[in-house]
């Protein structure tokens, strides 16, 4: 597996190794620790050429902060316990957005694991512009940190709370395979499978004041219900394959809405869903469920494309 983790000096940078450090990657996978330094642009720059000490000051100054992000990653990589997995550091010029998408593009990244806020990000927008983008435009899966909830999540996978948000998609079933990749025996899993409110049709009919209408609308939820349940315990025989202690959850309700309740509820530290559901566009790189639950979820988010 390669991963890719975007850093940059802020906390929820910070937060996002503390993630990974409870995350048991499969052997050999690769673990680039990135660091994009911002260019910065002068309005009448190219006359430096024409003053050599302005241009020598310019120049040593660019080869200052590059050093000082070298040694930011340095600090980093000492945080990050690799185990079976290689660890290497990047510091590259650009801006931060285009960098990320270049080097996942060129390592043909499997995940990135990104902050919801770099150093600029506002306090009252849950997802930072660089996160979003990322979120957006990557072609892997996309790993957002927003630090731990709980103290007893801090250092391993033993009691990690994950939400797994399924449906009937190959996308969900990505997401379990993803629980599983990751080997986390000692965590506890909630598989959540979401049944979303009777269409027009099926209301109109519980309307009715005919029994045989009414019955017929109540089969019809009963069918959904009975579909759920047997999602939920599809992907259990995947999850379970790598023995985590396993709940199983069926709630009525909108998705995005109830996913993010059912995190609340179970105070969970990581949710993992599907990019797409059933009824995502076969072009869109993100379904509005998990746009949703990655912008206003509490804790960590995994959006897993297949």
């Amino acid at each position: 597996m390669k991963v890719v983790i975007a850093l940059d000096r802020s906390r929820h940078a910070r937060a996002a190794i503390q993630l990974v450090q409870q995350l048991r990657w499969p052997t050999g996978s690769v673990v680039t620790l990135l660091h994009v330094l911002e260019i910065v642009t002068i309005s009448g720059g190219w006359q430096l050429h024409y003053h050599p000490e302005l241009w020598k000051q310019f120049v040593g100054e660019r080869k200052k902060v590059f050093a000082q992000a070298q040694r930011f990653l340095e600090r980093m990589e000492a945080l990050v316990r690799p185990g079976n997995v290689r660890l290497d550091a990047m510091v590259k010029w650009g801006l931060p957005l285009t960098g990320i998408i270049d080097v996942l593009k060129k390592q043909q990244a499997d995940l990135v694991v990104v902050g919801s806020r770099g150093l600029s990000g506002v306090r009252r927008f849950l997802l930072g512009s660089v996160s979003e983008g990322v979120l957006n435009t990557a072609s892997c899966s996309v790993l957002i940190s927003r630090g731990q909830r709980r103290k007893g999540a801090q250092s391993s996978a033993k009691g990690l709370r994950i939400l797994l948000a399924v449906d009937e998609s190959d996308h969900a079933l990505a997401a379990a395979r993803w629980v599983r990749a990751l080997r986390l025996s000692a965590a506890e899993v909630t598989i959540l499978h979401v049944v979303e409110p009777p269409g027009d049709g099926t209301s109109q009919l519980l309307t009715l004041t005919a029994p045989k209408f009414r019955e017929v609308a109540q089969a019809m939820i009963r069918v959904t219900k009975d579909r759920g349940r047997q999602v939920v315990e599809r992907m259990r025989k995947v999850v379970a394959q790598r023995g985590p202690t396993v709940h199983p959850a069926l709630v009525e309700g909108h998705p995005a809405e109830e996913i993010i309740r059912a995190a609340q509820r179970t105070q969970a530290d990581l949710v993992i869903l599907g990019s797409r559901g059933v009824t995502g566009l076969k072009g869109a790189f993100l379904g509005s469920v998990s746009r949703k639950v990655a912008r206003h979820a509490p804790c960590s988010v995994l959006v897993v494309r297949s």
